[in-house]
């Protein structure tokens, strides 16, 4: 391998010989390049030999140093954190991994509802929702999360994924057409598809595609029901819709509209209101919204608001997940309550403003490195490297240079568009996120010479 060039730009090396544990696997193409779709849908008589390369393949990843899922963490995911990877290498680092949004996860105010709850009430709920799941507690919380969106009612999921999928499948039924963002998540498009036959993808964040495409649909079929789906802040680029424009197309063309607030819910907008607020579109009646309390308010569970009681029981005889799931726990519900009302609040202005700090420093530094920065301010910071080959020779340095982070890559981005994102926090101060981002530089410019040198000996 021929290393000296790399040495003359002064691009340390960083003791290669234990970062990369086996350094002749990295020549091995299957290890780098983004053609491996064949590892996962093989031909095979028997369905589960055909995973067998695949195992290998992950194998060969892991000891070449450039796997970087299925982590563990070790201790407690703080600013700064230790994890472990599944050959038990162990990396400590700046943690920028997490989707704490407004670093609640720690908060003593959160913390004391679950310790108050876990003394005065069960351990679990006992049932589905339409069969004793229910509590008053939780018809509190479906009133505070529908009020603070503007609406009369909500129903509560087990998970964010649930409320999605359930979202769709409580209001499509087979004859329907959904019209959907060709990047809305997994959960948003598994519910399109498996609530009818006529999936419609649209261009992303495109309402001039929509309004032609619904214009075909109602030449055609003038009393057929459609739903347009899309998200509040799309988790991969950080960025938005026009949401209010697309609400008025969508009236126009009688179709309704469902927007998941995942990912801006409690961080973004006046009151933590995220892009609906902001766009003073919250409370329209042709406007469904789903979202997820794990982004921000530091519990897993999800909900749908509408002030639509139809659409409110519809979902409840339909939505597989919500009928067939077990309810939210009792604490589960108690950090969510604290939560809204915390991020609602004073403080939760405080930590708002501190997080949008944080995000401007970080997405002007990617900037002063020529990194090009996705989407719009917001608590996702996605930075481009473009190859995977590179991403994950970058990632790889960079976990070792001492930031936690993730590189998203096909099928989840585009191919050619590998990233490393950003989870962003009110928690970290400036000069520890300058400093990752100078090691996401670094990382990124040493795994472009390494990569030429890997396939230039």
């Amino acid at each position: 391998m021929n290393t000296k060039s790399i040495k003359e730009k002064n691009i340390d090396l960083y003791k290669f010989e234990e970062s990369f544990p086996d350094k002749k696997l990295l020549k091995d193409e299957g290890v780098l390049t983004k053609g491996l779709m064949r590892y996962f849908s093989p031909r095979s008589e028997y369905i589960l030999d055909r995973y067998q390369d695949l195992e290998g393949w992950y194998r060969r990843r892991l000891e070449a140093g450039v796997m970087h899922y299925c982590l563990k963490v070790v201790g407690d995911p703080d600013v700064e954190t230790t994890v472990r990877d599944l050959a038990g290498r162990e990396f400590t680092g700046i943690n920028l991994s997490t989707v704490d949004y407004m670093g609640l996860s720690n908060h003593p105010k959160l913390k004391q509802a679950a310790i108050d709850t876990l003394t005065n009430k069960r351990l679990h709920s006992i049932n589905t929702g339409p069969l004793l799941g229910n509590s008053p507690e939780s018809g509190l919380l479906e009133n505070e999360i529908a009020q603070h969106l503007g609406y009369e009612y909500g129903i509560l999921f087990p998970t964010g994924w649930v409320a999605s999928f359930s979202g769709i499948a409580g209001i499509a039924r087979e004859n329907d057409v959904v019209l959907i963002d060709e990047y809305a998540h997994q959960s948003l498009q598994q519910g399109a598809y498996a609530s009818c036959n006529n999936v419609v993808k649209f261009k992303h964040l495109s309402n001039i595609e929509v309004k032609s495409k619904l214009k075909s649909i109602r030449a055609e079929n003038p009393t057929q029901g459609v739903l347009v789906v899309t998200e509040g802040l799309y988790s991969m680029d950080g960025d938005a819709p026009n949401i209010k424009e697309l609400l008025d197309i969508c009236k126009e063309h009688k179709a309704a509209l469902l927007v998941d607030i995942c990912h801006d819910l409690g961080c973004t907008g006046k009151d933590g209101k995220g892009t609906l607020g902001d766009q003073g579109v919250l409370g329209d009646p042709d406007l469904i919204v789903v979202g997820a309390f794990s982004k921000t308010l530091s519990t897993n569970g999800g909900y749908l608001t509408t002030s639509n009681l139809g659409v409110l029981f519809s979902t409840c005889s339909f939505a597989g997940p919500y009928t067939y799931s077990t309810s939210l726990s009792p604490i589960q519900i108690a950090i969510a309550r604290e939560g809204l009302k915390l991020v609602a609040g004073k403080e939760g202005e405080e930590r708002r403003a501190k997080l949008m700090s944080n995000i401007n420093v970080a997405r002007e530094r990617a900037k002063m490195h020529n990194i090009y920065v996705y989407g719009t301010p917001s608590p996702i910071v996605s930075l481009h490297v473009g190859s995977e080959n590179i991403a994950r020779l970058a990632c790889a340095r960079a976990f070792r240079m001492g930031v936690v982070t993730t590189v998203l890559e096909y099928p989840v981005v585009a191919r050619g568009k590998a990233r490393f994102r950003f989870s962003m926090s009110p928690e970290h101060e400036h000069e520890t996120l300058i400093k990752a981002v100078d090691i996401i530089a670094n990382s990124i410019t040493w795994a472009k010479e390494y990569h030429a040198a890997l396939r230039d000996p």
